[in-house]
């Protein structure tokens, strides 16, 4: 379920910190499936996602009377939800297969012989690829691939510098460009 209502997230946050909790819920509904999404292909497995999902939204609305809008809602967001699945990954033993949906990854075209097995081959290469990248070349591939954000707010997200930003996202692309060839498409802006 979409929020329909048009206030930018800087009138909402301003709202829930004067206590509109239903403000806040719209930001919950804004921004669920993408920070959800950013941390499934971070961490890999649904139901740590889902976990570390809503402990993202819990720790902003914990955290939301010392937010100063020094940056964006969305990027402060972003940076709860990326930290916390960076401190997952760093005590996890065993890693699950990382789950992307077909929409997410440059597929071989639709004349090609055999498609779902290729496509099959190419998630499972896909999946095993991403696993393999350091955590924050992974967060910052994630990020930058995935959800298109542009490398100064992945800086921001990320606490990092954007030179920092920019190499861990053309080392990432180098990797899995060595691990996948073709079809991993990104330039190395």
């Amino acid at each position: 379920m979409q929020s329909t209502d048009e206030r930018d997230d800087s009138q909402l946050v301003r709202a829930a910190q004067e206590g509109r909790d239903d403000a806040f819920n719209i930001l919950v509904l804004r921004h669920r499936k993408s920070v959800y999404h950013t941390v499934l292909g971070m961490v890999g497995d649904r139901d740590d996602a889902e976990d570390l999902t809503q402990d993202a939204f819990v720790k902003a609305y914990e955290s939301l009377g010392s937010f100063r809008a020094g940056s964006s809602f969305y990027t402060w967001l972003y940076r709860i939800a990326v930290n916390l699945s960076l401190n997952r990954l760093r005590t996890r033993k065993v890693r699950s297969f990382f789950r992307l949906d077909n929409e997410d990854i440059v597929l071989p075209s639709a004349d090609s012989t055999d498609l779902p097995v290729e496509q099959a081959e190419l998630m499972q290469k896909a999946r095993a690829a991403i696993l393999k990248l350091p955590d924050k070349q992974r967060a910052v591939f994630i990020l930058r691939y995935f959800r298109e954000l542009p490398h100064a707010e992945i800086a921001a997200i990320m606490d990092r510098d954007i030179g920092t930003i920019k190499a861990n996202y053309h080392q990432a692309i180098r990797k899995l460009r060595d691990q996948l060839g073709s079809y991993v498409r990104g330039d190395d802006e």
